[in-house]
């Protein structure tokens, strides 16, 4: 069983569409946080869970990593995993981490090999760090039924003993879930959603938002915003890896939603709703910089939603250890993303970090400030 569970109430259809009444604005970062590299430490607990809890008190700074798309890592690269997973071990305690959300792909293909990989790396966090993980087009043996191994190396009864995981749409399934972890005196709602949801998965995580609407939020999704910071919006201009171009034909009645899709349903309704990341897209670019994008929208309430793209794979195919334009990128050589939360200062500094490498990326797309909202 899960380690909380809610009353959920059933939706049987999902939020009529409207209008898109929202500012959406790049933001000009200002200049870029401290390098990430830091001292080991392998001390273990739940960063922030009763600090700044008094009144009147500053809460403290903390982290969150991101890892995204890891899949030629899993194919070709173990070794890479394991380093990104170590590091964030070794360095939970000097960098404050207090969660790791894995945005997708977490492995190329669907292949035990593979995700024997993924499980040796990302379990090294088990009691040590709480993660959330997200499923990927790459994921799923076939798109068409959405089934993939993920259940069998990450099952939700894996994450049920600890206090921070709440319950899963489907049981037995991981790839839409919901969790309540401790961060910087406050509990981030984060809930995970499978690659293009389905209309239901999006009912289910709004009931989720609107049960728990006093706790901000963070959506993880593998494909959301697209290279150009736009939303992936099968309505506009053409964009490639778009999720309806993943269509399960065997099953036409199911439901695919894109980015534009989901910020109209889930995301703009729900006010609570603080951050999106994802990954997926390919800009056919070098490494540096990977693929990235940046979005932050307001709310006619005046609410922002900072949207995150990240993915340092520059292939579309395995094992990538070369860029299109023969730099040497070894599937993403190790890039992860470090979100640094200040309360003290009210903002969240990105910054991109290979523990594989020991190197920053410094440019304006993997190193800026945000507003703390």
């Amino acid at each position: 069983m899960a380690a909380f569970v809610l009353a959920i109430p059933a939706c049987d259809q999902a939020p009529q569409l409207g209008p898109d009444p929202v500012a959406d604005a790049r933001i000009d970062p200002p200049p870029p946080p401290q390098d990430a590299g830091t001292a080991a430490d392998t001390s273990v607990g739940v960063i922030g869970a009763d600090a700044g809890a008094d009144a009147g008190s500053i809460p403290p700074d903390y982290s969150i990593v991101v890892l995204p798309d890891t899949q030629y890592y899993a194919a070709a690269f173990p070794d890479i995993f394991m380093r990104q997973a170590s590091w964030i071990v070794e360095n939970r305690m000097a960098q404050q981490i207090a969660f790791v959300l894995h945005t997708g792909d977490i492995v190329d293909q669907d292949f035990p090999e593979q995700w024997a990989v993924a499980s040796s790396s990302l379990h090294m966090l088990d009691g040590i760090v709480p993660y959330v993980i997200a499923a990927g087009n790459h994921d799923y043996r076939t798109f068409m039924d959405r089934t993939g191994m993920a259940n069998v190396y990450f099952p939700p009864s894996s994450f049920a003993a600890y206090s921070w995981f709440g319950d899963t749409f489907e049981a037995g399934h991981i790839e839409n879930s919901f969790s309540l972890i401790p961060a910087g005196g406050t509990r981030w709602l984060v809930i995970s959603l499978e690659f293009g949801p389905r209309d239901e998965a999006l009912a289910w995580a709004g009931s989720v938002l609107q049960a728990l609407h006093d706790h901000p939020a963070i959506i993880i999704t593998h494909a959301y915003l697209y290279h150009d910071s736009t939303r992936y919006d099968v309505h506009g201009p053409a964009q490639n890896y778009n999720p309806h171009s993943y269509n399960p034909m065997p099953q036409p009645h199911s439901t695919i939603n894109d980015g534009a899709e989901m910020w109209q349903k889930l995301i703009l309704p729900n006010k609570n709703v603080k951050m999106v990341f994802s990954g997926h897209d390919v800009n056919f670019g070098d490494l540096p910089p990977g693929t990235t994008g940046l979005l932050s929208s307001a709310r006619p309430d005046g609410s922002v939603v900072h949207q995150i793209l990240a993915n340092y794979q520059t292939c579309t195919g395995p094992p990538c250890a070369l860029s299109y334009q023969g730099s040497v990128a070894n599937g993403g050589s190790g890039y992860l993303r470090i979100v640094r939360f200040s309360p003290s200062t009210g903002t969240i500094a990105v910054s991109t970090y290979s523990p594989v490498l020991d190197k920053s990326l410094t440019d304006p797309g993997n190193e800026f400030v945000l507003p703390l909202n």
